[in-house]
């Protein structure tokens, strides 16, 4: 038997292994040539490239000394990460040394927050390790291949050519991702031209570029572009002049239609729209109709003259479009099954079943945090067009947007079949919500998904702990921990946003009488369960004790003070209350160190004396 012609045995991620052990070969190449006193050569480099951290240089371009945490490297880094992951076999970048000398300079910029910073502005997360060369510290940024094309910080992509990056239209990024494993079947070439595509649909496409925002340099001219450069740039045109699948669904007449609206009155009710008639439609000219029939059923609601922004919909407009273009985009292209839309009137709520199930290790816990594309080119295309926001940002904005007008967090399940639904309830703004949000400093921390729902939670319950904030956030331990203290830094009229009491978090009251300060909102409030805990009833007062046994072994009148916002005296008065109703007894100990303790606790203690006697 001949020997084997490769040098990896197979497994799944074969070849991404095996690129990952060329770049470090190349590593080492380079290293040792740096040794040798030699700088590599342009075949070396095509793998690897040298960066002199950005912001170290003075007066007279004097080496300043290094620090963790640097910006500008960061900024400078994120975009070669972003070249490096769109070169095939991706590679690797040496940073601490002079890129036309060779001469070793070092970097002191910390791991884990270098990898952070790269991954906020690129949404690449690289393997960073620290490597020693002749005494001196040096890392090096390995960063893997991309499934689909990666912006960088100006909106452009590029990718290594020898040792230089370059730039890169998206249609020649897919013709070469074609040559390799594991590429994407929308991103094949088909035998429709230009001459195939329906007008209707250029000029559809046209209008949601036009819509693109207007500070995108790197896109503004693309709605005015000719037809053919324009769809080369946006991915879906080869060189030769055929389309992809993606561009083939995207701009050429469907036999069927992929996307159906129904408008409901009541759920179950009675049917008051239903539009399916969109065989001979492009998939772009169907996205259309129904996004404007969207538009129809979703009501304008003017706000007091308070807020700057005097007119919402019932449901944000943001939400509902990536909800609808999200169950298209990211639905199994196999099944011939439409995605379906439904508003219902009464509840101003929005449900979008899409065709296949959560794919790529998404689950509907873990939403906020997974990243995949079913279909990449697709995908890429998609938001080349600007009809959904780069992956990852639309789920969080979903989540954010929903629960900062005070409606609940969307519904993401997967259902038999499988199909995949979402659902957006939401109708009247709560403008105390709104009024607190709009208070938070810094005000970048408004726009913070993490910030929305920890603000969320704390609405609705009288307290919250690290492991709930871990599962609400879809994060680890460690990140909610993080992101309650980030919280805790936040402001509302120059008081904290949050406070702690003892092992967990409470909103702080001065936010909480912004919520609630007007009686007339704490009514309201409390019958959407919002704020109940404050100044609470008898029934209240006993839920609300019964949630801090689940974490506490003993009350304390402070601790219920602090909890519904009371007087100390009618926090103690309410806690006595609980004792002759029995739901209560007083511990032992008396002045500073008086507790209250469950009954069961009493029993168990009581069981525990009789025992030893």
């Amino acid at each position: 038997m001949s020997g084997s012609r490769n040098e990896f045995p197979f497994e799944p991620g074969t070849e991404l292994m095996a690129d990952r052990a060329r770049s470090r070969e190349a590593v080492e190449a380079c290293l040792r040539s740096l040794r040798a006193g030699v700088l590599p050569d342009s075949a070396e480099r095509q793998r690897v490239d040298f960066k002199e951290e950005a912001g170290r240089r003075g007066v007279a371009g004097s080496l300043l000394p290094g620090v963790s945490e640097n910006t500008k490297a960061a900024d400078q880094l994120a975009d070669e990460v972003a070249a490096m992951a769109n070169t095939p076999g991706g590679g690797a970048l040496i940073i601490g040394v002079e890129d036309r000398s060779g001469d070793l300079l070092g970097t002191d910029l910390d791991i884990e927050w270098l990898r952070q910073q790269i991954y906020r502005r690129v949404e690449v997360a690289p393997e960073i390790q620290e490597h020693i060369e002749q005494g001196i510290r040096l890392l090096v940024i390995y960063t893997a291949e991309a499934r689909e094309p990666v912006d960088d910080t100006s909106g452009r992509i590029r990718w290594r050519v020898g040792a230089a990056s370059m730039p890169v239209d998206r249609g020649e990024w897919w013709a070469r991702r074609q040559d390799r494993s594991g590429w994407d079947p929308m991103a094949r070439l088909t035998s429709f031209t230009i001459d195939d595509i329906k007008p209707e649909a250029l000029a559809v496409a046209r209008d949601y570029l036009a819509r693109r925002d207007a500070s995108d340099d790197a896109q503004a001219d693309l709605a005015a572009a000719a037809t053919a450069d324009m769809l080369k740039r946006i991915g879906v045109l080869s060189v030769d002049g055929y389309l992809t699948e993606a561009g083939a669904l995207l701009f050429c007449p469907a036999p069927r239609a992929w996307l159906t609206w129904t408008r409901l009155d009541v759920e179950g009710g009675d049917i008051l729209a239903f539009d399916s008639e969109y065989e001979g439609l492009s998939l772009l000219e169907q996205i259309e109709r129904v996004e404007a029939l969207l538009d129809a059923a979703n009501d304008r609601i003017t706000l007091p003259g308070e807020f700057s922004e005097r007119a919402l919909r019932q449901l944000p407009t943001r939400s509902a479009r990536e909800a609808v273009l999200n169950g298209v985009v990211h639905r199994d292209w196999n099944l011939q099954e439409p995605t379906t839309a439904t508003w219902v009137e009464a509840d101003a709520s929005l449900t979008v079943l899409s065709p296949g199930g959560f794919v790529g290790g998404i689950s509907s816990e873990n939403v906020l945090t997974q990243r995949y594309s079913r279909y990449p080119a697709l995908a890429d295309a998609s938001r080349a067009l600007g009809l959904v926001d780069k992956q990852g940002v639309g789920v969080d904005r979903m989540y954010r947007e929903m629960v900062s007008l005070g409606h609940r967090p969307p519904l993401l399940v997967e259902e038999p079949g499988p199909r995949v639904r979402v659902r957006l309830a939401g109708g009247q703004p709560l403008l105390p919500i709104i009024r607190l949000t709009s208070k938070i400093q810094p005000a970048a921390r408004q726009r913070d998904v993490q910030i929305a729902l920890i603000v969320h939670t704390l609405l609705r319950y009288p307290f919250t702990t690290v492991q709930r904030m871990a599962k609400v956030l879809q994060r680890t331990v460690d990140e909610a921990n993080e992101a309650l203290e980030i919280a805790h830094r936040c402001v509302v009229d120059g008081h904290p946003l949050i406070t702690p009491l003892k092992n967990v978090w409470t909103l702080s009251k001065e936010a909480r009488q912004i919520v609630g300060g007007q009686t007339t909102d704490r009514k309201m409030l409390h019958r959407q369960r919002v704020l109940w805990f404050v100044a609470p009833g008898a029934e209240e007062a006993s839920e609300i004790v019964s949630q801090w046994f689940e974490v506490q072994d003993r009350i304390t009148s402070g601790d219920y003070s602090k909890l519904t916002s009371m007087t100390p005296a009618g926090a103690r008065g309410a806690l006595d209350r609980l004792v002759q109703e029995e739901l209560l007894i007083r511990g032992e100990a008396a002045g500073r160190n008086a507790h209250y303790l469950p009954p069961v606790f009493a029993n168990r203690a009581s069981a525990s004396s009789s025992d030893s006697r």
